[in-house]
């Protein structure tokens, strides 16, 4: 589902690069030439990502001391077009695109992927690989702008956080739980959750739910009731009354528009 390397030396235009997985990220340490496709070449240089779409045949005609060729599946995918709904990232991998991170970005983005390196070596779960990728889009996209000033520690903080609500938040609302799941007291988490995604906790929870109750309206036939339940509102008014006020419109409505 996920395939990573490093990839070095001298590149020939005439042999195209090969990919595990249809959707592909090239993010260049230190590279000098041309990434070449039918819709034109692109220039290699440090800190730049390319955002490659699943058609097209990637060639470089380049050398290359250092660079990452992530690729990977629709399914870890996913989790990032989830997270990030807006038609700049909805559009990220339609055709070629590139970013140019600062030095600073460039080297938290290069630290980013050796992780992420050992995680697919240690075999994690594909949820945590899911998340994992979402960050690294979404930072080396500069989808966030809350996460450009976060250090490579608070990064990993953010994931740690993102995993923990993943699997909880559907039955855990108290902000002791959770800051006690970050190694944190509530006023840290507090003031971290503000500083990494200016919302407070019970604002990312209630995303994270009505965002879960828009998958289960779309894609099940569950009533009311059975979807307050799945999320752990204590009634169904109350999930009710919540969707309408988050989406502007009724979870009936919602259902009958998608």
């Amino acid at each position: 589902m996920i395939h990573l390397e490093i990839i070095k030396g001298r590149f020939k235009k005439d042999k195209a690069l090969n990919a595990e997985f249809p959707i592909r990220l090239l993010v260049i340490k230190e590279a000098t030439g041309l990434l070449c496709m039918n819709s034109g070449d692109y220039v290699l240089s440090p800190g730049r990502v390319f955002f490659i779409p699943e058609e097209g045949i990637i060639r470089l005609e380049a050398d290359v001391t250092s660079a990452y060729w992530l690729s990977f599946s629709g399914l870890l995918y996913s989790e990032f077009l989830l997270q990030h709904r807006d038609a700049q990232s909805r559009n990220l991998f339609m055709s070629l695109s590139f970013k140019d991170l600062t030095n600073i970005q460039a080297q938290k983005a290069f630290t980013l992927l050796e992780q992420l390196k050992r995680e697919i070596l240690a075999k994690r779960d594909v949820s945590y690989l899911a998340q994992y990728l979402s960050l690294i889009l979404g930072f080396s996209a500069v989808l966030n702008a809350e996460l450009m000033d976060l250090n490579v520690d608070e990064l990993q903080q953010v994931l740690r956080f993102r995993a923990i609500l993943e699997q909880y938040f559907k039955s855990e609302r108290s902000t002791e739980f959770y800051a006690a799941g970050m190694g944190m007291n509530s006023r840290k988490l507090n003031a971290f959750l503000k500083k990494a995604f200016n919302k407070n906790l019970p604002e990312l929870l209630y995303a994270r739910l009505i965002r879960e109750a828009e998958e289960l309206l779309i894609h099940t036939d569950y009533s009311m009731s059975m979807i307050a339940e799945i999320l752990g509102f204590g009634q169904a008014n109350s999930f009710v009354s919540n969707f309408k006020k988050t989406k502007g419109i009724s979870a009936l409505e919602f259902r009958k528009i998608n």
